[in-house]
C-alpha cells in the first residue's frame, strides 16, 4: 500500500498520522534544544502536516492535531516557546493551505487557485504571528520583536521599526512558499493524482491583490505608516508572481512594462529630494499597480477580439 494515497478510514490513516507525528517531534526537539536550527526548522514545519491534511479526512486531521499537540508540549516541556510560536500555528496554516490542493481520489473537491491560497494563507499566518507576539508580551513578558532588533543593534532605530511587519510577513510567506514548492514539484513523484488548482482567472486574482495592496498603501501612508511597507512588499510579490505566470505562457508584455515603469518610478523618486525618503520610496508602487492595469487592459482587448472574431 502506498503511504501517500488518500485514506478513506481511520485504520488506513493511522500509519501516515504516526509518521507525520514522528517527523513533527523531531522538528520540535531540534527547534527547542538546538536554537540555531530554528531558522531552518520553522520554514519547513508546515510541510509534513500539509501533506497529511491532503491525504486524510478532516475529522482524522483533528485527531492528529489533538495527539500531536499533547506530545509536542510533553517533548518541549523545558521550553514551550517553539511549540507556541512555530508548531501550533503550523497546524492551522497547513490545514488551510491544503485546501488549495486537488486530490483526485477525494469525493469532495474544494477549488481555490494556487496563488490565491498562497497569499491568503501567508496573510493569515502574519496575523497569527502578530497575535502570538502580543501574547508573548502580556503573558510571558517577552517581546520577540525587540529581541530581533537587539540582535542587529536596531532597538533604537525608528526607521527599522517601519519594516517589522514586512519582515514578519516575509517569514510567513517563506514558510508557506517552501511547502508550496515541495508540494508542487516533488509530490507528483509519489502521487501524481494530487496537484494545485490553477484557475483561468489566476492573473485577475493577482491584479486584485496588487490593487488592494495599493489602496492600503495610500491609507497607511496617512494613518498607519508601519503597514505601508508591508503592503508595498505584497504588491511587488503580486506583480512578480504575475510576471512569472505570464512568462511561463510565453508572454513578456508585463515583464517589459514592469521594468520600464520601475525605472520611471525610481527617476521620480530621485527628483523628490526634499520629501521624506520613507514616503517618497512608496511611489515605487507605480510599477506593480500600473503593470496590473496594463494586464487588465490587455486581457480585455483579447477578450473583445475573440468575441468579435
Amino acid at each position: 500500500m502506498k503511504i501517500l494515497t488518500y485514506k478513506k478510514d481511520l485504520k488506513s490513516s493511522l500509519p501516515l498520522i504516526s509518521l507525520i507525528i514522528g517527523i513533527d517531534l523531531i522538528f520540535i526537539i531540534l527547534g527547542t534544544y538546538l536554537p540555531f536550527s530554528v531558522v531552518f526548522v520553522s520554514l519547513i514545519i508546515t510541510f509534513p502536516s500539509t501533506v497529511l491534511a491532503t491525504f486524510i479526512k478532516k475529522r482524522y486531521y483533528l485527531l492528529y492535531v489533538f495527539t500531536s499537540t499533547i506530545l509536542a508540549f510533553l517533548v518541549g516541556i523545558g521550553d514551550i516557546s517553539f511549540v507556541i510560536y512555530y508548531f501550533l500555528p503550523s497546524l492551522l496554516i497547513s490545514f488551510l493551505f491544503s485546501l488549495g490542493l486537488i486530490n483526485k481520489d477525494k469525493e469532495e473537491k474544494i477549488k481555490i487557485d494556487q496563488y490565491l491560497i498562497l497569499f491568503v494563507t501567508s496573510f493569515i499566518n502574519l496575523f497569527i504571528e502578530i497575535t502570538l507576539i502580543y501574547i508573548g508580551i502580556y503573558l510571558f513578558n517577552f517581546n520577540i520583536v525587540e529581541a530581533f532588533l537587539r540582535l542587529f543593534s536596531l532597538e533604537n532605530n525608528e526607521v527599522a521599526k517601519n519594516f517589522i511587519l514586512m519582515v514578519i510577513f516575509l517569514y510567513s510567506f517563506m514558510n508557506i512558499l517552501v511547502s508550496f514548492i515541495f508540494l508542487k514539484f516533488e509530490l507528483k513523484r509519489f502521487n501524481n493524482e494530487v496537484s494545485f488548482y490553477e484557475s483561468k482567472n489566476n492573473g485577475l486574482y493577482l491584479v486584485l491583490i496588487i490593487v488592494i495592496s495599493s489602496i492600503f498603501i495610500a491609507f497607511s501612508n496617512f494613518l498607519f505608516f508601519k503597514w505601508a511597507y508591508l503592503f508595498l512588499f505584497i504588491s511587488f510579490l503580486g506583480i512578480i508572481t504575475l510576471v512569472f505566470e505570464e512568462a511561463r505562457k510565453g508572454r513578456f508584455i508585463i515583464l517589459v512594462s514592469s521594468i520600464i515603469l520601475l525605472i520611471i518610478s525610481l527617476v521620480i523618486i530621485a527628483y523628490l529630494k526634499d520629501v521624506d525618503p520613507l514616503n517618497t520610496f512608496l511611489l515605487i508602487n507605480i510599477s506593480p499597480l500600473a503593470s496590473g492595469i496594463i494586464y487588465l487592459i490587455k486581457r480585455l482587448l483579447v477578450y473583445k477580439f475573440k468575441k468579435i472574431k
